[in-house]
């Protein structure tokens, strides 16, 4: 009688763990876009819109007309842009009509690590500017650099290379205002009358829309020396108030560091988009 007990209970954990493990969130019901919105890296014309998601440290906003999907995420969290910067940041668009329409937007793309002595420059730079305001001109300086973006179909090969400023419908912008990290998106809906899309999102209003946030994991940095290795596990964070989710060890010296990146970012949203009253 008690092992068919314990069968059971471990049955309902393991449905449990498997209807927890997906990561998505209720359907959002979006909005009808009602005022101007400017890709420009700034969230201020997104106030309204955005809802923080507290597990993931980020906060996100959509809205829709009848031709364009319009998205915002900000976040204030170093690590999640780390993630973003260094691995590249895929938006996944995937329509209820199904999979084989689906193509993401890779966006920024991967950046590896800076020269030295550009990153000492930086560090000059802001020390003589001082504070927040002397961080965003330096980092807006490094995100200025990001003016491409790719197109993506499900299996991750690449369609296109579109620059951010294009005829194609698809606009992105990143920014950096005080200290929170801004992506701004705007992306073709099905339109019959938008045949000159390349890509257009497969879905229109009043349609449901998944939207997923994929980071790929990227290689631990590296300091000074050499020696003894990475920190055993991921996702864990450092005590006092360092960056959360970096992992330090230290080689024979005290010497070497290498930080080890927390699990990537892997998120869905399901997005009913709005339709006009």
């Amino acid at each position: 009688m008690k092992s068919k007990n314990f069968l059971l209970i471990l049955i309902a954990v393991s449905a449990l763990s498997v209807l927890t493990s997906c990561g998505s969130s209720a359907v959002v019901q979006n909005t009808w876009r009602s005022t101007e919105i400017k890709i420009d890296g700034n969230y201020t014309d997104w106030q309204s819109h955005l809802k923080l998601l507290p597990d993931q440290k980020i906060s996100l906003g959509f809205t829709n007309d009848d031709k364009f999907l319009y998205m915002c995420l900000v976040t204030e969290d170093r690590m999640k842009v780390m993630q973003m910067t260094r691995a590249g940041l895929i938006t996944w668009f995937i329509p209820s009509s199904g999979s084989e329409n689906t193509f993401g937007i890779k966006y920024p793309l991967p950046n590896k690590n800076p020269p030295r002595e550009q990153m000492q420059n930086a560090g000059r730079e802001m020390f003589q500017q001082g504070g927040q305001g002397g961080l965003d001109k330096i980092v807006n300086t490094m995100l200025e650099k990001q003016n491409e973006m790719q197109i993506l179909n499900s299996d991750k090969y690449s369609l296109s290379l579109l620059p951010i400023e294009n005829q194609d419908g698809i606009k992105a912008k990143l920014g950096y205002i005080d200290g929170k990290f801004v992506y701004e998106l705007q992306v073709p809906l099905a339109d019959r009358n938008q045949g000159d899309y390349a890509f257009q999102i497969a879905s229109s209003p009043g349609e449901n829309l998944q939207i997923k946030f994929e980071t790929e994991q990227a290689e631990a940095a590296t300091g000074r020396g050499s020696g003894a290795g990475m920190a055993q596990g991921g996702g864990g964070q450092m005590g006092g108030g360092g960056m959360g989710g970096m992992r330090q060890g230290t080689g024979s010296g005290g010497n070497n560091q290498r930080f080890q990146m927390p699990e990537p970012l892997n998120y869905s949203t399901e997005v009913k988009l709005a339709q006009q009253k």
